[in-house]
């Protein structure tokens, strides 16, 4: 298990990474002996007892590229068995590829030798794929098609030792594998697609994030032991998202959206226009002492993976040919809605081991490790008394989160790495409560000044009594 956790001020960063299991096949015996595949996807998170390994087809991908070389004992150069052929799946019925032609398809995973399985190939060229069930892929949807005209069922040749399968998803007939290298090319332009609903590639407009991001796998299998290929793929890039608890006693936190009327005249907008919306994370590098500068970051980049004689891969990015921005990163405010707190959307308390968790998740390029580049999050939330319900705003609380430190890699994206920042608002964190203050969420410079300042009756006194001491003169004539 890997877990690593970052106190930074008013926040606390967990990174963890990936894990595998098996997903297989399960059907009758058959006396032939098809080359079959059933897949897993790497996690992107390990380390706790919550997260297992998810079926490629569970995520939404339903293909997956494969190229396959035979090898005899002890060489090391291949015979070409499938080139750059797509893999498909089906549930049968709605999802993925219509399974008509396939005589491998199965609709239940089982065994590793039963030659049956979702994943097929047979039948998926273009020139021979169709189908008129409208709820599968259809051939017009030419980015889920193969680059082949035919595919044709392939066996198990026991004239060789082992056959290499070297993959990737999701299908693109823009990659390319060279065997006498062993190495699988993505252009720059057409690799792992960063964004969360602005997505840089127009092609992609409209689908899942988590779709357009690639995945790569390598397997040796044994050729005598005409096993179903079980494909383990492992991410090209990170996963980031952020998450939040309170430790304000007495008080209940909700985050605020900038949108909100009380932060746009914090925002200084006084034109009736929206400003900017959701909790942002600003690109910076930190200097000496104090200052902060505007960082980039990498939003597409290109990548070779290599394959061992073992078919072990191997990733490695590239940067040539790649985009940068300064822009911010822009996450949705959790929702959490916690009883007794009627129209505040309140995150849980430390006490209560739990987290409110942005349903904004960036499916992000991996960064190079010398990158300096970290974030600067400005975050605004509102605290309520639990015992009136009086309500402070908080705006513009922030807080760096470094590219790495002498622990590992934060905010240096890393490929097959999950990075959850978790913030914890404390009454030490940093902001203002004056509503007039000017706000620029895109600023990479940090907060010195703390946000909230405590009402404290420092000592009492009570003015002295003023000396009266009136006098009076009674003459001889008075009487009483």
């Amino acid at each position: 298990m890997m877990k690593k956790v970052t106190i930074f001020a008013a926040i606390a960063m967990t990174m963890v990474g990936c894990s595998s299991d098996e997903l297989v096949n399960n059907s009758t015996e058959n006396t032939e002996a098809p080359i079959a595949f059933s897949v897993e996807k790497k996690n992107i998170t390990r380390g706790t007892t919550d997260q297992t390994d998810q079926a490629l087809e569970a995520t939404g991908h339903y293909n997956f590229g494969v190229w396959a070389y035979k090898y005899k004992s002890g060489s090391t150069t291949g015979d070409l068995v499938m080139d750059h052929y797509l893999v498909g799946y089906s549930n049968g019925s709605d999802e993925g590829y219509d399974k008509s032609k396939a005589t491998t398809w199965a609709g239940d995973a089982g065994t590793t030798e039963d030659r049956l399985s979702p994943w097929f190939y047979e039948g998926l060229g273009k020139a021979e794929y169709s189908t008129t069930n409208s709820k599968f892929y259809q051939l017009s949807q030419t980015m889920y098609m193969s680059k082949n005209d035919k595919q044709i069922l392939r066996y198990w040749d026991l004239a060789y030792a082992t056959t290499n399968f070297y993959a990737y998803a999701p299908y693109d007939a823009d990659v390319t594998f060279t065997e006498s290298s062993k190495t699988m090319t993505f252009d720059a332009n057409n690799t792992i697609r960063d964004g969360y609903d602005n997505p840089l590639n127009s092609a992609y407009t409209g689908f899942d994030r988590s779709l357009s991001e690639y995945m790569y796998a390598g397997v040796q299998a044994t050729n005598s032991l005409k096993q179903d290929v079980v494909v383990p793929f492992k991410h090209m890039g990170a996963q980031v998202n952020i998450r939040f608890y309170e430790d304000i006693p007495n008080y209940r936190v909700e985050i605020i959206d900038l949108s909100d009327d009380e932060a746009k005249l914090a925002d200084g907008v006084t034109d009736g226009s929206d400003v900017t919306k959701g909790i942002q994370a600003t690109p910076a590098v930190k200097g000496s002492g104090d200052s902060y500068t505007k960082g980039s970051y990498f939003t597409t980049n290109g990548a070779t993976v290599t394959f061992a004689t073992d078919a072990t891969p191997k990733f490695k990015y590239t940067t040539e040919g790649s985009t940068t921005t300064q822009d911010n990163l822009m996450f949705k405010v959790p929702t959490t809605n916690l009883t007794g707190f009627s129209g505040h959307n309140v995150i849980p308390q430390l006490s209560d081991g739990k987290y409110s968790e942005s349903p904004t998740v960036y499916y992000a390029v991996a960064q190079p490790t010398e990158s300096k580049t970290g974030f600067t999050f400005h975050i605004s939330y509102r605290i309520i008394a639990e015992d009136n319900n009086e309500v402070i705003t908080v705006h513009n609380a922030t807080v760096f989160v470094p590219a790495k430190d002498d622990s590992g890699y934060i905010a240096a994206w890393q490929p097959n790495n999950k990075y959850t920042y978790t913030f914890k608002i404390t009454k030490n964190s940093t902001g203002t409560t004056d509503p007039k203050t000017p706000i620029d969420p895109t600023n990479p410079t940090t907060s010195t000044k703390k946000g909230l300042y405590p009402i404290v009756f420092d000592g009492a006194t009570v003015e002295v009594y003023t000396v009266n001491t009136p006098e009076s003169e009674i003459s001889k004539d008075t009487k009483y």
